[in-house]
């Protein structure tokens, strides 16, 4: 149906994302195609490396330990934080990824956690990682026919720590800002959302942190300058708001390295 109907057809799953920007009219497809009773997409599969999720698989499953989490519960908190119950149960983590918003969980989560996708369409199947899948804001590498079947995640060390925090004015909203820190045998992997219209990976906040002792926080300020660099920023050519919303990602991010360093295992 995606092949023969081309740009003016939309896949609905759980519709959360899609039936808000069609009631705005910044969506109007002709035509909707729903997966949301294809089995194939709702499965789970795990071995000793990785975990397969179907892209139609909710965030209340998650959220509920209904399928794996490989990631030592970074996925069922993640999924926890996503909007109220009632669009949990019906939001799917597919769908979330090819929505792209970086404000969102799933686009930042999983990228930080390594993960690929699997794409199909009526000719082809290709994997594609997700530190390459989103090119903007609502802007994927997915092609008119192309839809995602699942989601391959790797599965943590036990000795892996990590933190997610979101910084947002009341529960259930869109985070201002999210920071994403995974720390394992002596690496990082650091990565931020809602700054920009992907997530973005804080190289200079890594680099930072490989500098200090293991078990030793670096000081906000120290977190905002390499916040700024990794976010292409002049602090001295910001203007108040500017200045303001780097300190929200900043201390966002501090308080993710302070989690993740914490000697106690994240619950």
């Amino acid at each position: 149906m995606l092949t023969e109907l081309g740009d003016d057809a939309k896949i609905l799953a759980g519709g959360q994302s899609l039936l808000p920007i069609m009631n705005l009219r910044l969506a109007e497809p002709a035509h909707l195609v729903d997966i949301s009773r294809v089995g194939d997409l709702m499965g789970a599969d795990e071995d000793t490396t990785s975990v397969t999720l179907g892209a139609a698989i909710t965030h209340q499953a998650i959220e509920d330990g209904l399928v794996p989490d490989p990631c030592l519960g970074l996925l069922t908190t993640a999924a926890a934080g996503i909007g109220y119950r009632a669009i949990r149960c019906r939001g799917t983590v597919g769908g979330s990824l090819a929505h792209a918003d970086s404000a969102a969980e799933w686009p930042t989560v999983l990228t930080a956690i390594g993960a690929d996708v699997t794409v199909r369409s009526a000719q082809d199947e290709r994997t594609v990682p997700l530190r390459g899948f989103f090119h903007g804001f609502f802007t994927t590498s997915l092609e008119s026919d192309e839809l995602i079947t699942a989601v391959h995640l790797p599965r943590f060390a036990k000795s892996t720590r990590w933190a997610l925090e979101k910084t947002n004015r009341k529960e259930g909203e869109f985070g201002e800002s999210m920071a994403v820190a995974i720390v394992s045998e002596g690496s990082a992997s650091i990565w931020l959302g809602a700054a920009k219209d992907v997530p973005v990976n804080l190289a200079h906040v890594e680099t930072l942190l490989a500098d200090h002792p293991a078990d030793q926080v670096p000081a906000l300020g120290e977190v905002r300058d390499r916040v700024a660099a990794d976010l292409d920023l002049s602090v001295p050519e910001l203007d108040l708001a500017q200045r303001h919303r780097l300190q929200i990602h900043a201390v966002t991010v501090h308080r993710a390295l302070s989690r993740a360093l914490s000697p106690e295992v994240p619950a």
